[in-house]
């Protein structure tokens, strides 16, 4: 099982050196389910289906991603997987930090499953510009962890250029809504995630 490795008030005094590690209507709930990686099917299928979109209904209004397989087909199938387990639904915005990003995923703070895998960082060209949307990892030995991305993902509520440096996973950006993210606090809940369909 992956673990967060320190608590929320060490985590956020860490943070000013990086980020610290989520179709059917009747999609089951992530508890009832063992989470597991994407398969290379459904890898291939979000690299093939290139930008698809999503919507965060949130407590403080909606936010639509558009998500680009092309760019990184491993994270977008892994968290649209996680959509449709419910695995985001009612989950908690636990960190957010003016200037920098909102963040969410972490099954601590819900009664979530925490998955048992970890996926492989992609070289994205998507870059860290506000609205983007991309993958938190560990912090482990006073550095980031490669490839230990899962669940926890974060939106910037600003441009954050050294996160492309310091290779975190960009997966697509916000298309509608972006306003919305400045109005996120601690605790604010993602109320419902899921899939739109396509014209």
């Amino acid at each position: 099982m992956r673990k967060i490795l320190f608590p929320n008030i060490v985590m956020l005094t860490l943070i000013a050196l990086g980020l610290v590690s989520a179709w059917s209507e009747d999609k089951p709930k992530s508890e009832e389910i063992e989470l597991q990686p994407p398969t290379a099917e459904e890898i291939s299928s979000a690299k093939t289906a290139g930008k698809v979109r999503v919507i965060l209904e949130t407590e403080k209004g909606s936010i639509t991603l558009e998500l680009d397989g092309a760019a990184a087909p491993i994270t977008v199938a892994n968290f649209l997987n996680l959509i449709r387990a419910g695995f985001y639904d009612g989950m908690p915005f636990h960190r957010v930090e003016p200037g920098f990003v909102i963040q969410a995923g972490d099954p601590r703070f819900v009664e979530k499953v925490d998955v048992a895998y970890t996926i492989s960082d992609e070289r994205s060209p998507i870059k860290h510009t506000r609205g983007t949307i991309a993958m938190a990892r560990a912090y482990s030995g006073g550095k980031m962890v490669p490839n230990s991305a899962n669940t926890q993902f974060y939106i910037c509520l600003d441009d954050t250029p050294h996160l492309d440096r310091l290779g975190f996973t960009a997966f697509g950006k916000i298309v509608q809504g972006v306003t919305v993210i400045d109005r996120i606090r601690i605790g604010d809940k993602i109320r419902t995630a899921k899939l739109l369909k396509s014209n």
